[in-house]
């Protein structure tokens, strides 16, 4: 299973892989939360900045791409939102892979330096750790 979070996909292939069984859990920020207000002011956007980006991400993964798959896949493609500040954006491929990236005041995501784990057989090390924190935030967030 791949889950995502605020990660952009070329809608062709996501819509691909999704018809093909690809299984996939998507988490925002919620655009009409306290939590990206926060980090708005924290990193000097104008107010609805990042609420109308968010937004914008969340209707085309939403209609470019769940409504356009065939009528048995549009289940494979989950989205909830979620009104924490976590400050980093966790991708996990396969159960297998994590690639973090850390949020950083005043800093674009370019600039912010980006982790790649790999999952090893030990129960330790950091890729448990933002499993469970995924985990964590799909239980408690709102589903699309």
């Amino acid at each position: 299973m791949r889950r995502c979070r605020r990660h952009l996909f070329q809608p062709v292939r996501f819509r691909g892989g999704a018809a093909a069984g690809t299984r996939l859990r998507c988490l925002f920020l919620d655009p009409a939360g306290e939590a990206i207000r926060r980090q708005e002011r924290e990193d000097d956007y104008p107010d609805g900045h990042l609420s109308a980006l968010t937004e914008l991400n969340i209707q085309n993964l939403a209609h470019r791409i769940r409504d356009r798959l065939p009528a048995g896949a549009r289940d494979h493609l989950t989205i909830g939102v979620y009104d924490e500040s976590i400050r980093a954006n966790v991708l996990l491929i396969d159960d297998r892979l994590c690639v973090v990236q850390h949020y950083l005041p005043k800093m674009r995501g370019v600039d912010c330096p980006t982790m790649v784990i790999e999952r090893s057989a030990s129960p330790s090390g950091l890729y448990p750790i933002f499993d469970e924190m995924f985990s964590s935030l799909w239980d408690r967030s709102r589903q699309l």
